[in-house]
């Protein structure tokens, strides 16, 4: 049974790998060679995980990579290039358990174990947004994203009325006036208010999926999440938002109330659909609100993960190591101290306002 279960677990990341594993967003996969060859490398880190632990499963944490490969350097005579080719396969399975399983896995796994051939791995290195581009890609949110059509078929006569009172609330005019036109004017909240936290707190794809509703303690302008729904069960983590933020979220909230989808519903965020944003879905969303901003992406590699990079850089230029640690939710300093390598100062021209 576990030798079907794990021909099947395997059949499915090889299929992806092919189709779309190297730009999900686009459908780019990588070449024959390629997946096979991290068919073996992957077939390896398993059985030595099986070995190890006496037991069959197809989890493998960041912490198991972090010792295999310390394992490969210390105890074994495979070259640098042989145990690096470990590390990119292993990376590929980690963007596969995060972007088709959604389960969460750190991007930024750091096993902190010199080998010559990781430096300048392009897999591992994103490029990420700066502050004026982060402003830039909000404001495209604004400018693009309104309210439903005042002629959609599925919404309500209550969904209709109840907007109407929003839009003439938000554009300052009575009720009575409020028609196609003005549904087109008032901006929806939702995309420029996941904008903000992305650009605040360095939201990966699956925290956006995961975001409720109630962590926002806007009062004091935190972003609170529980110790039950945090990575290690161990604290809550308190993340701070700026003004700008708290507006778009504010805002939000007060829209989000008026749509029956979210009765009953924990998610701060919905697709159309009813289902929690993806790393797909958010690309594309992405990938249209640069083009608007006029972001280029010719010489540079940007995703969701552009906001985190981002927010890491600016919360070390412009704070300090510890405060930037707590508002990315790290769970090592030294993962974030790689931003002060990473930094280019380019930040501090901005005043640090995003």
């Amino acid at each position: 049974m576990t030798e079907n279960d794990y021909e099947s677990f395997k059949r499915g990341f090889m299929e992806w790998l092919l189709t779309e594993g190297k730009n999900t967003y686009r459908g780019r996969g990588y070449s024959d060679s390629t997946v096979e060859h991290t068919h073996y490398k992957i077939d390896e880190a398993y059985r030595w995980k099986w070995e190890k632990t006496g037991e069959y499963t197809t989890e493998f944490t960041p912490e198991d990579a972090t010792e295999l490969i310390g394992f490969m350097v210390k105890r074994t005579s495979h070259p640098d290039r042989y145990i690096y080719g470990f590390e990119k396969s292993i990376r590929r399975l980690f963007k596969y358990f995060r972007e088709e399983l959604n389960r969460h896995i750190e991007e930024e796994w750091d096993h902190g174990i010199e080998i010559e051939q990781s430096r300048g791995s392009s897999e591992h290195i994103k490029d990420k947004f700066y502050p004026e581009e982060m402003n830039a890609v909000y404001e495209a949110a604004l400018n693009e994203y309104s309210l439903p059509s005042y002629y959609r078929k599925s919404m309500t006569s209550e969904e209709r009325n109840e907007l109407k009172i929003l839009v003439a609330q938000r554009l300052g005019i009575p009720k009575a006036e409020v028609g196609a036109d003005e549904f087109k004017e008032a901006s929806s909240w939702k995309i420029p208010s996941m904008v903000a936290v992305a650009s605040d707190c360095g939201l990966r794809p699956i925290e956006i999926g995961r975001t409720e509703a109630d962590w926002f303690d806007l009062d004091n302008a935190l972003m609170v999440v529980p110790a039950e729904k945090s990575t290690k069960n161990r604290e809550n983590w308190e993340c701070w938002l700026s003004d700008k933020t708290v507006n778009a979220v504010s805002n939000w909230l007060s829209e989000r109330a008026k749509y029956e989808k979210y009765d009953g519903e924990d998610e701060m965020w919905l697709t159309r659909d009813g289902n929690p944003y993806k790393a797909r879905s958010l690309n594309r969303i992405l990938d249209k609100l640069m083009e608007g901003a006029g972001i280029s992406t010719t010489t540079r590699k940007l995703s969701w993960y552009s906001f985190r990079h981002g927010a890491a850089s600016l919360w070390v230029e412009e704070e300090d190591l510890a405060r930037a640690k707590t508002q990315l939710r790290h769970q090592s300093i030294k993962t974030t101290e790689k931003y002060i390598r990473n930094g280019d100062g380019r930040n501090r021209q901005s005043g640090g306002v995003w």
